[in-house]
């Protein structure tokens, strides 16, 4: 079978043109529809990623919030603690000055008494206590002496003086003893 073509060349070749030229925009429009699609789906992602940080920022604020507030409520409670510690050292300073007091008039001598008390207080709770006393008889500095010393588990380091004897110049009066008595006080353990 022989095949003859009668058109002229030039209406022959005038239709093979219009093929590329479709083929070529069929291309490109498959080409535009993929970009299109695939730059719709990153920007629906894109906005769906922004969404979520808006929402964990969001929770993020109200996270952080309640740091703060925990922090603040932490400082508040260590404020706190502090000032109940201030006061009850206060208060157990307060207790310990009157039972040194208290043991210590309990073994004073009656015919002694006390002209000047001085104390400082030691980081272990103990006091350094120091005594200037007047008395009425020797007997009577021994025995608060002696007293001192037998309450080895309150008292410690007793110290005693040089004992001056001031003369009452007349005959109704009695001479007094001056002397300055030193120890350690070691408050009882308390619960």
């Amino acid at each position: 079978m022989i095949r003859i073509d009668l058109l002229p060349k030039e209406i022959r070749d005038k239709g093979k043109g219009t093929d590329w030229v479709i083929l070529a925009f069929l291309v490109l429009m498959v080409f535009a529809l993929l970009g299109a699609g695939t730059y719709s789906l990153n920007r629906i992602s894109y906005a769906k990623a922004i969404h979520k940080k808006n929402l964990w920022s969001a929770e993020l604020a109200q996270i952080e919030k309640k740091v703060d507030r925990v922090t603040e409520l932490d400082n508040q409670k260590n404020s706190l603690n502090g000032k109940k510690k201030i006061v009850f050292q206060l208060l157990q300073g307060r207790i310990l000055y009157s039972i040194l007091m208290e043991h210590i008039f309990e073994i004073l001598p009656s015919d002694t008494w006390i002209s000047n008390l001085g104390m400082i207080e030691g980081e272990d709770r103990a006091i350094a206590v120091e005594v200037k006393s007047e008395s009425l008889s020797m007997t009577s500095v021994a025995n608060w002496l002696q007293k001192l010393e037998s309450k080895a588990d309150l008292f410690s380091g007793v110290d005693l003086s040089a004992i001056e004897i001031k003369s009452a110049g007349g005959e109704s009066k009695s001479d007094t003893y001056s002397f300055t008595m030193k120890f350690t006080y070691h408050p009882p353990m308390r619960s």
